[in-house]
């Protein structure tokens, strides 16, 4: 199977989403976009981001000889995947060349070569059996936008300064708590209040008020983007308006 990169950095800024929850992936390829599910070595942040096909490959797949929906490939550090991409000259033209065999009634990936015009880098792909796979269905009730407690609209202009002051205390084991009442958001630090620059209206509640905390060091495995946030009993969804991108971040007690 030979694709074509149509855009370095698309790819590149898919794959830098993966890597601030864990080194080691399962990319999946489909017809349509290239995704994955990681989560971090103690499944408190769930996180699932995904790409268009278009956007990053091109090239026919042979869907109906490969007899599967999906392709596996298991990658055990997506920094030297990210690093391969700049060995290659910026006029050349480079292709994903994917090897791939059956493992119980999946498609998966044993080998992916990057090739150019003036240079081939090959990496062997990992075994399945080293990598955690999160089910679709698992996924599916993780980030789920039903059965809520609340809900409420982000901005990243807000996004952005809760994270520099996250960043402008030092302890990254104390707690960022979310404070929601009907008509105004409230994040509290150790040091710091900000209320978010959101309406009544992009507010639900749909039960009492509760402590909403999770570790601020946490908010790094989030991408700090617009969109909207689902609050759970035990933890908090982030849904991106900007990108195919949700994380999930259990909750602690304070």
């Amino acid at each position: 199977m030979r694709i074509r990169v149509v855009s370095t950095s698309n790819l590149i800024a898919f794959l830098k989403k993966l890597k601030v929850v864990d080194k080691s992936v399962l990319l999946e390829l489909s017809s349509e976009n290239l995704f994955s599910k990681v989560h971090t070595p103690d499944k408190a942040v769930m996180k699932f981001a995904s790409v268009p096909l278009s956007d990053v490959f091109e090239g026919d797949l042979d869907w109906d000889s490969l007899d599967c929906d999906r392709i596996k490939i298991g990658i055990m550090d997506v920094s030297r995947l990210i690093d391969s991409f700049r060995h290659f000259r910026a006029e050349e033209d480079i292709f994903v060349e994917i090897s791939t065999t059956s493992l119980e009634g999946s498609c998966v990936a044993t080998q992916m070569k990057l090739t150019s015009s003036s240079l081939n880098i090959t990496i062997r792909c990992a075994d399945l059996s080293l990598l955690s796979y999160v089910e679709d269905e698992i996924l599916g009730l993780v980030h789920s936008k039903e059965d809520y407690v609340h809900k409420f609209q982000i901005y990243q202009s807000d996004f952005s300064s809760i994270a520099s002051l996250c960043g402008f205390e030092t302890d990254s084991d104390e707690l960022l708590e979310f404070v929601v009442n009907k008509d105004k958001i409230v994040a509290k630090g150790n040091s710091f209040d900000y209320k978010l620059n959101v309406g009544e209206d992009e507010i639900e509640i749909a039960d009492e008020t509760r402590d909403i905390c999770f570790y601020k060091n946490q908010l790094g495995y989030v991408d700090i983007e617009s969109g909207e946030v689902y609050i759970h009993p035990n933890r908090i969804v982030f849904f991106s308006d900007q990108s195919m991108t949700s994380t999930a971040v259990g909750l602690v007690s304070k």
